[in-house]
């Protein structure tokens, strides 16, 4: 029965053609010159090195989508499990957000849009389903992997609603492949004092200008000693560059960028300096190191002297390398430019068509997006310790203060009035640029609030999500 009706109902459909719109007969000539597209193809691939055959089914279109998920939880439990002891999901990220691409950027560098983001779609260019099949014969074949994908997607992809420092949604766990291109940055450092841990103990060599003494001899700093108060380090903005970077894994939760390079220019150590970069206004009145050597005066008097650095002193081309340790869940906007990606699942690691070559997506499930994604301008939104810088930063004025060439000359009338307990001032320039080049100073900051991470809502009103 249920046939009889489809076939009248299809030839019913061919004869209610006018008979200008009936079928005709074309000949070869006639055939070249139409041109035509299939809605859905289909596409088979054959990895040998894998032993896996590939069926593609795509579709040759263009759809747009806006849409809002509030959990998205897959792979939980399992034997990934058993991933350094990751228990949890393969992937586990709420609020998410997908909607077309912002117009331009706040001041800040967050997404700004001209209306109401929920107005807008992301553009999704020929989504396709595959599948990963290892063996020819018809008894043996298994479906080892699916994915669901896209050639390309432009669109803006959000991941939570709060831009703070412990935020609870956002992505908790991932697995997959992305790329975070390479892009610039910069860092507000705190105010800090150099020169007052044992660590930062500097040398140097002096040329004593007094009679019954040595010329030469080498001083170095004593912190801890009386009147020793260590040199201010003023507050600064450090701008850096972030290379490319991958960040790829089962249940990752932490972004580790390493090899960011910075170079600071000056850093003035006293009044008079370049203050460019400089936040606020440091007061260097009370700073002084406390320095001890051979005694001057018949090896048993004036074995040491107070230091302070005259306007101008300043610490110049220090070379840095940051690494920046990042939970995965202060990552909120990710710009999709065009980019293809798949979510997949399979029972082994696969190596599927098209993709990077070190996308492999290995067994539960995967996300991956191939082209790199622009995180923007990255700042720092709360200030940086540098504390742990300060120790390698004396290695490398040691470094610069001990070579010949780059002697302190205290004059008589300084050599005397440092008996006297009256500071030696000098205005000095310590290029250190030389010393940190190839080993630069190091630091690592760890789960920063940026401030283009600022989410804009996917909701027409004041709500932060629906």
């Amino acid at each position: 029965m249920k046939k009889t009706i489809l076939v009248a109902s299809i030839l019913s459909s061919v004869f209610s053609f006018s008979s200008a719109q009936a079928m005709q007969a074309l000949d070869d000539h006639q055939l070249s010159d139409v041109q035509g597209q299939a809605l859905l193809n289909l596409m088979t691939a054959t990895d040998q090195s894998q032993g896996l055959n590939f069926y593609k089914l795509s579709v040759d279109a263009l759809m747009e989508l806006n849409a809002n998920i509030k959990t998205l939880q897959l792979g939980c439990g399992g034997a990934n499990n058993a991933i350094g002891n990751k228990a949890g999901c393969d992937i586990d990220i709420s609020n998410i957000a997908l909607s077309g691409l912002n117009q331009n950027v706040e001041a800040n560098g967050s997404p700004k849009f001209s209306g109401e983001r929920a107005g807008t779609s992301a553009q999704i260019t020929n989504p396709f389903l595959e599948f990963a099949i290892k063996g020819d014969s018809a008894a043996t074949r298994e479906v080892v992997g699916f994915r669901l994908g896209a050639e390309q997607i432009v669109g803006l992809l959000t991941l939570g609603t709060e831009n703070s420092q412990n935020p609870t949604d956002g992505i908790k766990s991932f697995s997959g492949y992305m790329k975070m291109a390479a892009t610039q940055g910069e860092a507000l450092t705190k105010p800090a004092k150099f020169g007052i841990e044992s660590d930062e103990s500097i040398q140097g060599r002096i040329k004593v200008d007094l009679l019954l003494t040595k010329p030469e001899r080498v001083f170095t700093s004593r912190p801890g000693s009386e009147g020793h108060t260590g040199i201010t380090v003023p507050a600064m903005k450090v701008n850096f560059t972030m290379p490319e970077t991958i960040v790829t894994g089962q249940r990752v939760t932490q972004a580790k960028v390493s090899n960011i390079r910075s170079s600071i220019n000056t850093i003035p150590l006293a009044s008079g300096g370049d203050m460019t970069n400089v936040i606020g206004n440091p007061d260097w009145g009370s700073d002084q190191l406390y320095v001890d050597f051979d005694p001057l005066v018949l090896n048993a008097v004036g074995d040491h002297a107070f230091f302070k650095m005259l306007p101008g002193s300043s610490l110049d081309n220090l070379n840095m390398n940051i690494t920046f340790e990042q939970a995965l869940n202060l990552i909120h906007n990710i710009p999709l430019n065009g980019t293809g990606g798949y979510l997949s699942l399979q029972s082994q690691n696969v190596k599927w068509q098209g993709t990077d070559a070190l996308d492999i997506a290995q067994a539960g499930w995967w996300m991956s997006f191939k082209d790199p994604i622009q995180l923007g301008y990255l700042k720092t939104q709360d200030e940086v310790d540098i504390s742990y810088v300060l120790p390698q930063v004396a290695s490398a004025i040691t470094d610069y203060l001990l070579q010949p060439n780059n002697i302190i000359n205290v004059g008589t009338a300084e050599a005397i009035g440092s008996l006297l307990s009256k500071p030696v001032e000098k205005k000095l320039n310590i290029d250190v640029g030389t010393y940190t080049t190839n080993t630069p100073a190091t630091l690592t900051l760890q789960n920063k609030v940026l401030q283009n991470q600022h989410v804009t809502p996917n909701c027409y009103g004041s709500m932060k999500f629906c």
